[in-house]
């Protein structure tokens, strides 16, 4: 049942993957949780609200794309997305929460602390950080953190890192979505759902849309940073 808190939830959800890029399942799956909401559908309604949430920044962004690295990203999303499925039907979903919310709290506290992770100079292949990706956003929605630690750890302008991140996830939060059907996942209470979020979704765009047109990228960054902590520690509740 959508009550107007779990309405809210799901906004939250979607006005931070509008400003970040990334990070609805993170911000959202816990809080869900925490009311009971039914889990099952509410991944599916997270990965098709992340694929509706991804077109406007591509296609406002859409000069800076990058094929080359697009290519090697979905490469690594191929393999990865198959597994995270698999994981989400058979394996620990609590043990996954754990792992990924002590990795992220770490990342958000070294950079907010002002620890240069850019001279530990990491090596990481692109098609790896897509294979984690599509692990983590098949079995938990979650494709977005690794792409976008991986292009702050590179020094990604603002332009490029949104561009990239969000055609990336326009084109693997089509086959999560996909392959959420094909396991069961959708049902009419979840299509039902969606439809009543629809006109909320459409002034969260508009409103990050002119609110992105304020912030500078120093400040980005900060929010970022402050971001994927507070992900971080959701992820344990």
């Amino acid at each position: 049942m959508l009550t107007p808190l779990i309405y809210i939830i799901f906004l939250v959800g979607a006005f931070v993957r509008s400003f970040f890029g990334f990070g609805e399942a993170l911000i959202t799956t816990p809080l869900l949780l925490l009311v009971a909401y039914n889990i099952h559908n509410g991944i599916a309604i997270i990965g098709i609200m992340g694929l509706l949430l991804a077109l406007p920044g591509a296609i406002r962004n859409y000069k800076a794309i990058d094929l080359r690295l697009l290519m090697k990203l979905f490469t690594g999303a191929a393999i990865g997305v198959p597994l995270g499925l698999l994981f989400l039907k058979f394996g620990s979903l609590t043990s996954l929460k754990i792992f990924t919310g002590l990795f992220l709290i770490c990342y958000g506290l070294f950079n907010l602390f002002n620890f240069q992770t850019a001279k530990l100079k990491l090596k990481i292949p692109q098609i790896l950080v897509g294979l984690i990706s599509g692990f983590l956003g098949g079995a938990i929605n979650t494709h977005g953190a690794p792409v976008a630690i991986f292009g702050n750890l590179s020094k990604w302008t603002f332009t490029y890192l949104r561009a990239n991140l969000q055609t990336y996830f326009a084109v693997v939060g089509f086959f999560i979505v996909i392959g959420q059907g094909i396991s069961g996942f959708w049902n009419a209470e979840v299509l039902k759902t969606l439809l009543l979020l629809l006109p909320g979704f459409i002034v969260i765009i508009i409103l990050v849309e002119w609110l992105l047109t304020k912030v500078q990228p120093q400040s980005f960054d900060k929010f970022l940073y402050s971001f994927l902590l507070l992900s971080g520690c959701l992820l344990f509740f």
